[in-house]
């Protein structure tokens, strides 16, 4: 996963934020009651403004409450998609043999590829263009004959991926073996946006959770179909759902990332056996043999709930000594420190070397 495709939505959420922002800046002026004191250059200009604001008012309104949902869900619809591709990607790379991958991945990727073939074949879509149906195949195949060096057609996990209400996102995710609804429901961030605790979380129904995420979804699919426009948002009414969609999709970003920390978990890093002690909740003592470890090396913790997240190691230290670097060969208790805070109920990870 890349973490400057999360920092590119934070950017372009930031410029609906701005337009909106400069939108009640010019409202601002066309309300400004034009004084005698005003210079004529300036009282000229504010009529003007006046004027035209009196004849276009509700026009305007109208054309600015249309460009921000289509480019709100905009931003939705395309970095789920960009992180469910970048997701499958990375997975490629960490897990390193195709039927190592979990069983239900491996039957999707077959079906969803198949059906991909199909869209390229069957429609003409700018979306595929740069697709073609051999392709998709070739690396199919690939996946078959040469599993040690496969690539997923991630194109096709994404296929069915327009008109993105919760529900359908949580079918994605399903594709990915990951349930959607229990991972958003671990979230603080996201839940602390709903205002609820986990218990009445659990208790509520993913409508009424999400209804921000599809009342968007529904606000865009009657402007993209031509419908009336009867109930307009005004920029304060929209800036709760600007708000959500911030932490909904970040939320769904920080899924996916740790996601890949369990994977790496099993594939690429090794579990520490032997936990000494932990001490002030940010340094791990622990035994280790034909190992070199350095500083900057990532640490994985799984919490007691089933967790994941990486942590830096900042120092290390052998008999009270510090070392930047540290090779051991015969079993040896040495300690790490990270920053807070780490447990005694949690299970560690270092990367295999």
């Amino acid at each position: 996963m890349n973490i400057q495709s999360l920092e590119n939505f934070k950017r372009e959420l930031n410029q609906i934020k701005e337009y909106l922002k400069h939108i009640q800046y010019v409202n601002d002026v066309a309300a400004y009651s034009v004084l005698e004191t005003d210079k004529e250059q300036i009282r000229k200009l504010l009529n003007t403004l006046k004027d035209h604001d009196r004849s276009f008012r509700t026009d305007k309104r109208i054309f600015e409450y249309k460009a921000s949902i289509i480019s709100l869900y905009g931003l939705l619809e395309k970095y789920v998609e960009i992180w469910i591709k970048e997701y499958l990607d990375s997975l490629s790379r960490v897990v390193p043999e195709y039927n190592q991958l979990d069983k239900k991945i491996r039957d999707n990727h077959f079906e969803l590829s198949l059906k991909l073939t199909n869209t390229i074949t069957t429609r003409e879509s700018a979306k595929y263009q740069h697709l073609t149906k051999e392709e998709v195949l070739k690396k199919l195949n690939e996946c078959i004959v040469n599993p040690s060096n496969y690539q997923i057609n991630t194109e096709a996990f994404v296929l069915l991926s327009g008109n993105l209400k919760h529900n359908k996102i949580a079918e994605l995710f399903k594709y990915l073996t990951l349930d959607f609804n229990n991972e958003l429901s671990k979230n603080e961030d996201l839940n602390n946006e709903i205002g609820l605790d986990k218990p009445t979380i659990s208790q509520t129904s993913k409508d009424d959770l999400y209804n921000k995420i599809n009342d968007l979804v529904e606000r865009r699919n009657q402007i993209a179909h031509g419908s009336e426009v009867l109930d307009i948002l005004g920029i304060s009414a929209l800036e709760p759902y600007i708000q959500f969609l911030e932490k909904y999709c970040q939320a769904i970003f920080e899924i996916l990332v740790e996601q890949l920390i369990k994977q790496e978990s099993i594939h690429t890093f090794q579990k520490i056996e032997n936990v000494i002690k932990i001490f002030s909740n940010k340094v791990l003592a622990f035994e280790i043999e034909n190992y070199t470890i350095k500083v900057g090396d990532m640490l994985i913790v799984e919490t007691k709930e089933g967790q994941f997240y990486k942590k830096p190691i900042l120092t290390i230290q052998l008999k009270n000594e510090s070392y930047q670097e540290l090779t051991v060969l015969e079993k040896t208790n040495i300690a790490v420190s990270v920053e807070p805070k780490i447990k005694d109920n949690q299970i560690f990870y270092i990367i295999k070397k």
